[in-house]
């Protein structure tokens, strides 16, 4: 069996893939994930042409008798979903109940939000920055993750010109969502507002006419990997900080739960009794109901249905 998984993983390697490079490595790593769980189920396909239904529901339960969770098991469907497609093979179930798999929840109990103080002399100290030519429009884009939850592509490709709607205070999300996603950000406040036009003066054409973002013209997503450098330079890196880019969004969607429930989320306490106790002595008895008000707002934010509480559980932890 070594041989033919080395083929599968192998395919993984030479796989052409879009994004940037940190989501065709998340891919990748999933896709290197199945092929070890198919193998450990002694099954010999050896090209991700050749991968069926059949493979994927051996996966599952492989998977399920290791101990994973759903929300596991649905990443690495989704990044073998990918392989699949890059070799031309459609032919794969796209729900994963059809395997047995229901939707997870993928819950953070820890907080992953930034601190504000940090983020905000990050952002300023790049701002300012004169030795690296990208470091004010790094700036721009950090500080629109962190004032409207954008993911950092999101913020890259944004188009300021034709999705900023000033008169209505809307900010139309079009370009880089995860999923293909579209969403409107309604009331924008006075903060978000100074963001969007503090990136004004880097927007740039894009390689498609009549579209703008906020890369610099001619590079596409290699910015992503000047973004990171500038982002290292100052930081902001879990090693360095405890924190990542993505806590930006975190971050935001920590302070869109507290204004709306009007008490911290479960993921900034000890545990969920105090979490508990703490929503009680604000909100009383019917705390709850301000929890699932909150989260609703946050997971149609962050570009789902109202009700998806495996999307808002990883940005707050569980409430119960």
């Amino acid at each position: 069996m070594a041989g033919r998984s080395d083929s599968l993983r192998y395919a993984v390697g030479r796989a052409s893939l879009s994004g940037p490079r940190t989501k065709q490595a998340r891919i990748r790593a999933g896709a290197n994930r199945f092929a070890t769980a198919l193998r450990s189920a002694n099954m010999g396909v050896s090209k991700w042409e050749n991968v069926s239904n059949k493979h994927y529901q051996t996966v599952a339960d492989q998977m399920r008798s290791e101990g994973l969770e759903y929300g596991r098991i649905a990443e690495v469907f989704a990044s073998a979903r990918h392989l699949c497609k890059a070799y031309g093979n459609d032919c794969i179930s796209n729900s994963n109940a059809s395997f047995g798999v229901a939707r997870g929840s993928i819950s953070n109990q820890i907080s992953r939000a930034i601190d504000p103080d940090y983020i905000n002399k990050v952002i300023y100290d790049l701002a300012q920055n004169d030795t690296y030519e990208h470091a004010p429009r790094a700036a721009a884009q950090i500080r629109l993750q962190y004032e409207l939850g954008l993911r950092r592509e999101e913020a890259a490709k944004v188009d300021l010109n034709n999705d900023w709607d000033r008169e209505s205070r809307t900010l139309y999300i079009q370009y880089g969502p995860k999923g293909g996603r579209h969403r409107m950000i309604e009331d924008l406040s006075p903060e978000q507002e100074n963001a969007l036009t503090a990136a004004l003066p880097f927007v740039s054409p894009s390689n498609r006419e009549g579209i703008n973002n906020l890369m610099p013209e001619g590079m596409g997503d290699r910015w992503q990997n000047c973004l990171s450098y500038a982002a290292r330079k100052h930081g902001l890196t879990k090693d360095q900080c405890g924190f990542t880019l993505h806590g930006n969004r975190h971050e935001r969607f920590r302070q869109v739960y507290l204004n709306e429930a009007g008490f911290e989320p479960p993921n900034k306490f000890a545990s969920i009794a105090e979490f508990h106790e703490a929503a009680v002595q604000v909100a009383g008895e019917n705390w709850h109901a301000k929890d699932a008000e909150a989260r609703n707002k946050i997971e149609q934010l962050a570009g789902h249905s109202a009700g998806r509480r495996d999307v808002s559980s990883a940005y707050l932890g569980n409430s119960f």
